[in-house]
């Protein structure tokens, strides 16, 4: 007699079958057992399965979608009140160990130059357990965790805005315990980055390996994304490397300028980059960290149709940057 695969068994044995027997999920099913796993309907031994067989798998384009689409449907709204056209910026969750982390510094740049900017990330997250942004804006003196309503207000009061899984996301915390157990890296470190908080539908999103680029890209596509930037950055983050930056768009490869050589230099620590922050947006920090902060506001001003070229947009920052006004929206966002 045949075996049969029903419910949350069925999916596990579609992704999980082998070279020979495995497929790709659907659109509708990867979104469906995404939903399920948010709302506890699985146990941690068919979650665990089925997140490790779709890492061993490898995720097409349709499933990131389908979890992401998950993800946006369980997501808590966030009110950006008519501001304009939200980019949404996030890198790996599971942050940055070997460089100052300054994403957050690129969307305080890009608001002062008229984009709207939410940053999304979580708690510390392994495999990395690296520096967030949330920990950078807490040394800043903003709120590390914002619910919904401090989000919404941090966008109203200053265009820009972080929001944290954790308090926007129902049912990632216990997810993120669950991949911690892991230990790996899987598809949920990809969708998680394109949730359209407060309505985005313009996104900077960053990764690590080449192969992620088409997939990245595809699903945002598929969810009728207006713009959108895969950037190979920092570590997997959403900061594009200064010496050799690499970023594509559905058009192909960006042209962006090269200073070859040139390294972020710095530790992953809260209070480092948060002061790295204050100086670069001060104007008082003019070196490598600097031009890294400017090219990758330029990324998120072409992503929000600002400009035409992130080297516009670069020159935009610096501009903002020497008037004083990247200084006072970072104000305004901690206060």
């Amino acid at each position: 007699m045949r075996t049969r695969y029903e419910g949350f068994k069925g999916i596990v044995k579609a992704v999980g079958t082998g070279p020979r027997g495995s497929r790709d999920l659907t659109f509708d099913e990867a979104r469906d057992a995404t939903r399920a796993l948010l709302a506890g309907e699985v146990s941690d031994a068919q979650a665990g399965a089925f997140l490790l067989a779709l890492r061993v798998k490898g995720e097409a384009a349709s499933e990131l979608g389908g979890m992401a689409q998950a993800l946006r449907d369980a997501a808590l709204p966030i009110e950006a009140d008519g501001a304009g056209p939200v980019v949404a910026c996030a890198g790996a969750f599971d942050g940055v160990a070997e460089a100052p982390h300054l994403s957050l510094a690129a969307a305080v740049a890009a608001a002062a130059c008229g984009a709207v900017v939410v940053v999304s990330c979580g708690d510390r997250l392994g495999p990395k357990h690296g520096l967030t942004p949330a920990e950078v804006l807490g040394a800043l003196g903003g709120d590390a965790r914002p619910g919904p309503e401090a989000s919404a207000a941090m966008l109203a009061r200053s265009r820009v805005a972080l929001v944290h899984a954790g308090e926007s996301l129902p049912g990632w915390s216990r997810l993120a315990r669950l991949r911690d157990e892991i230990g790996l890296r899987g598809p949920l470190h990809s969708a998680e980055k394109l949730v359209d908080w407060a309505g985005a539908r313009r996104f900077v999103v960053g990764h690590t390996h080449s192969g992620y680029t088409d997939r990245l890209l595809g699903a945002l596509d598929a969810m009728d994304a207006e713009a959108a930037i895969a950037v190979r950055g920092i570590e997997g983050s959403d900061v594009a490397r200064p010496g050799r930056p690499s970023a594509f768009d559905a058009r192909g490869r960006l042209d962006l300028p090269e200073r070859l050589g040139e390294q972020l230099a710095g530790d992953a620590d809260a209070d480092a980059s948060a002061r790295l922050t204050r100086a670069v947006l001060s104007g008082e920090e003019n070196g490598t960290a600097a031009w890294t902060v400017e090219l990758n506001t330029g990324l998120r001003l072409l992503a929000a149709g600002v400009v035409g070229d992130a080297i516009e947009g670069a020159a935009l920052a610096r501009r903002a940057i020497a008037e004083g006004r990247a200084s006072a929206t970072l104000d305004a966002l901690t206060g």
